[in-house]
């Protein structure tokens, strides 16, 4: 079993930092490669709000999906209200997390609507800040035609809560020995060095990406092996945090 690699960009919006997803776009349009990209709906997080409103943006999107990129649902506004435990245990805040199964229907459901209303196509779903619990699932099965969603920690996707997952495990491009790994970029916060990093690496192990259309996927539960990566791989994540907290 050969080791197999998906992009997934985030935080895709109107204001988004043009000049880097330009870039991004142009590298990955070198190499042949179609990544996933993280839609935000309608966004009202600050800290997203880089650039001046791109008034085509939702043509870039369109042009997205005509050129095979995967477009997922990421959230509804990127907006944080709640501390709440996910089921992906990352952060301890959240845009759905902790929310009724009625507010995260609206929530869901005007999301869509906005992806509908620029003739966009989702079948993906990425949580803000990896934060969702299970109402989440239940207001995208009852508003969406969502079936996959890009996340969890695993070495290859999985079936579980009545969802296909795709594992995404890294941040940075690193050589593993098989299985399938998802690498999250957030173009908007990308330095030179991410993206020479990212070039070296697509120049040695561009044959080896793929998409999400192209994986086969059943509804295989996760194993009892991946089940213990899972537990050690939060357990080094929880330690890294710690580690960096103490350092600031």
């Amino acid at each position: 079993m050969f080791s197999k690699y998906i992009i997934r960009l985030d935080d895709a919006c109107p204001t988004m930092n043009k000049r880097n997803w330009k870039r991004m776009e142009l590298l990955l349009k070198s190499y042949q490669i179609t990544p996933i990209v993280a839609v935000v709906p309608n966004n009202q997080d600050p800290k997203l709000m880089v650039d001046d409103v791109n008034e085509d943006f939702w043509k870039q999107v369109k042009n997205w999906q005509n050129k095979n990129w995967e477009i997922a649902l990421h959230g509804f506004e990127h907006k944080y209200s709640t501390k709440h435990k996910s089921i992906v245990p990352i952060n301890d805040y959240s845009e759905f997390a902790g929310l009724s199964l009625e507010r995260q229907k609206e929530k869901i459901r005007e999301g869509i609507k906005i992806f509908n209303q620029h003739n966009i196509s989702s079948r993906v779903w990425i949580a803000p800040a990896h934060s969702f619990d299970e109402n989440t699932i239940k207001a995208l099965k009852e508003e969406s035609d969502i079936t996959i969603i890009s996340d969890g920690i695993a070495w290859s996707p999985y079936y579980a809560h009545d969802m296909h997952w795709i594992p995404q495990q890294l941040w940075k491009p690193r050589e593993m020995p098989f299985g399938t790994w998802t690498i999250c970029y957030h173009p908007d916060e990308m330095k030179e060095k991410d993206f020479e990093r990212l070039e070296n690496f697509l120049e040695k192990n561009s044959k080896k990406f793929t998409s999400i259309s192209k994986l086969e996927l059943n509804k295989k539960p996760k194993s009892l092996l991946e089940k213990s990566f899972e537990k050690i791989y939060w357990k080094l994540l929880e330690k890294k945090q710690q580690k960096n907290q103490e350092a600031s």
